[in-house]
């Protein structure tokens, strides 16, 4: 996600976004790490502290990144991952030194305003603390993780903006740009394919041969493999599964129960930011309210707390354990319609207000059932699953995968001989290639041990039969050889009546060789790059691809543009007049263009003049 926010991000930090702080995903209180004073230092750049925890916490992110993708840890090299890791922390840490020399900064308002902007965390256009909460925790990521790894992306954007806006682009370069961008070519064109060619060429027998003696590791077959294999879920279990009429009411019966003890509550609070005076603005909000002054224009004009203010310090519905305690205990003691007296939090203090409580809320018993029993359906059929995968191990461990045919009713299913290319469907996951490719199961004597092939999806399986890396005969590649070397001299003739072409263009001559006889040329006249209907673009490219010609000398240039296709190109006039290009958008992508050499350049140096101490 953060790089999801910098991908999002353009420019300086003043694009991000400006403000005071927010407090509303503060004030909920749970996730909070604060990290130890004595924090292992294990490496130091240009005075920039990496600690273990630090180390540790990145580490495990990219952990996580990558199981993501491969599924299988045993795919991770945890040397290659470390080093990684500590590499981007390293940059990361030069960056920040940097950033430090050049006195820039960023603070927790900031920080605080950017993460209640971010769409991610919000719910109907508000932050939500538990949307939060929720995605943080999948990057493994605490609340003080996410907030100090913002921090150094955002102390990044400002450096990078310094070198955005030290980059220019003055007029005369937008002019020349503009003006080769849009200039006008005309000539001639000549496409030459290799197809024409292929009834003039032979392959002796020797060539053959030779190419295949000296190619022959692109004729390899992967090691390959056929299965016969069961799969177990609880899908094979859901019909030894009877949900009763009691059994579905007493389900619906629990969870209204259940509710009745989720009750939900309604506050809103002012909140004062701590600062010497802020009791003192606390206690006389406080007064104002007592003598009838309305607390949500109060808390609209006063509270500190951005995310809730516009909404007159609304944080809607939450259950209880939502709240830092201290919160917690005020709201627990109010009745509805009831304002607390000043309540001190790490965060400043808060006047808070009861608004209602309601229980939460359930569906009837007729609108709940039908989803319900699927349910409860699936949750039996689940518990048997996991009952049965003991047994089920064991069998497939010691026995055969007709026995568990035999006692689980699981089809045995087979497929044909496979590599690792050509795996599809289940056996195509690289968590699953892994297993079947496997050298102590290609004899077929034993049964996979059972893993979960998918999430609820168990497999066990054996290998039916192992056919191992090989050279393909030449009688199995003769025709795919012969094919390739007559393309290849088709295209080397191509090639060559092209040259000649191009060098008859050369010598002054507008005409066609001899040898370039039934060949048809395309003339083309005052077109820029994108041409016209008449010449397909890749084809025209070729005219632009020449150098410019001169007054008395057509210019050539020929191109191979496709594995049998050569196209020559003669151009005889250029005209370069100003074009109808939007002068913004040109300036900008002539910008970006000097911003990314400009920037690569600039961070290489930075991380290479910093000092690293490992410790």
């Amino acid at each position: 996600m953060l790089q999801n926010i910098r991908d999002n991000s353009s420019g300086i930090i003043a694009k991000i976004i400006v403000g005071l702080i927010a407090v509303t995903f503060v004030i909920t209180g749970v996730n909070f790490m604060s990290g130890s004073d004595g924090d292992t230092v294990i490496a130091e750049v240009d005075g920039v502290e990496i600690t273990e925890r630090r180390f540790v916490s990145k580490l495990e992110q990219e952990r996580r990144q990558l199981l993501s993708i491969l599924g299988d840890p045993g795919a991770i090299n945890e040397d290659l991952l470390r080093q990684s890791v500590l590499n981007a922390l390293v940059e990361e840490a030069a960056a920040t030194s940097y950033s430090e020399k050049l006195a820039f900064g960023v603070t927790d308002q900031l920080v605080d305003q950017v993460i209640v902007e971010i769409p991610q965390f919000q719910t109907e256009g508000r932050f939500d603390p538990r949307a939060f909460d929720r995605a943080i925790g999948q990057m493994g990521m605490s609340r003080l993780d996410f907030r100090d790894e913002l921090k150094r992306n955002l102390i990044e954007y400002q450096v990078k903006g310094a070198v955005e806006t030290s980059t220019l682009v003055t007029p005369s370069e937008l002019a020349r740009l503009d003006v080769l961008q849009n200039q006008k070519r005309s000539g001639e064109l000549v496409v030459v394919k290799a197809d024409q060619f292929l009834d003039q060429v032979t392959v002796a027998d020797e060539e053959i041969t030779s190419f295949y003696d000296a190619n022959s590791s692109q004729f390899v077959a992967d090691e390959s493999v056929a299965l016969e294999y069961v799969l177990l879920s609880s899908d094979d279990f859901r019909e030894q599964v009877t949900i009763s009429s009691d059994d579905l009411r007493d389900a619906y019966d629990a969870e209204v129960a259940q509710a009745a003890n989720e009750s939900e509550r309604r506050a809103r609070h002012i909140l004062i930011a701590d600062s010497e005076d802020a009791l003192e603005k606390a206690m006389d909000l406080k007064q104002k309210i007592d003598n009838g002054a309305d607390f949500a224009e109060l808390a609209s004009e006063y509270s500190d707390d951005i995310a809730s203010k516009e909404t007159g310090g609304d944080l809607g519905f939450a259950p209880s354990g939502t709240f830092v305690p201290e919160f917690e205990a005020a709201l627990n003691a109010l009745t509805p319609n009831t304002v607390s007296d000043p309540v001190k939090t790490q965060y400043g203090y808060h006047l808070i207000e009861l608004l209602e409580s309601r229980a939460k809320p359930v569906e009837s018993f007729d609108t709940r059932a039908p989803r319900l029993r699927e349910e409860l359906v699936d949750r039996e059929a689940s518990q048997l699953l996991a009952n049965n995968l003991e047994e089920f191990s064991n069998i497939a461990f010691s026995g055969t995968l007709n026995e568990l045919n035999s006692v689980y009713g699981v089809k045995i299913q087979s497929t044909d001989l496979f590599g690792r290319s050509t795996a599809t469907g289940l056996f195509s996951q690289e968590a699953v290639l892994r297993r079947v490719f496997n050298e102590t199961l290609y004899s077929g004597e034993l049964n996979a041990e059972v893993f979960e092939a998918e999430p609820g999806l168990w497999m066990t399986f054996r290998v039916n039969a192992y056919e191992p890396k090989a050279v393909r005969p030449l009688a199995e590649v003769r025709d795919t050889i012969i094919d390739r070397l007559r393309n290849d001299k088709a295209q080397s003739n191509a090639k060559a009546l092209a040259d000649a072409i191009q060098t008859h263009w050369k010598a002054g001559e507008k005409d066609l060789p001899t040898t370039a006889a039934g060949i048809v040329t395309q003339s083309f006249n005052q077109l820029d790059r994108n041409g016209d209907d008449s010449i397909a673009r890749d084809i025209l490219s070729v005219a632009f691809a020449a150098p410019a010609p001169t007054q008395d000398r057509s210019s050539t240039f020929v191109a191979e543009i496709a594995a049998d296709t050569v196209v020559v190109a003669r151009v005889d006039a250029l005209s370069l007049e100003k074009g109808t290009t939007n002068e913004s958008n040109l300036e900008a992508a002539l910008a970006q263009l000097r911003t990314t050499q400009e920037g690569s350049e600039f961070w290489s140096i930075v991380t290479s003049a910093a000092e690293m101490v490992k410790r």
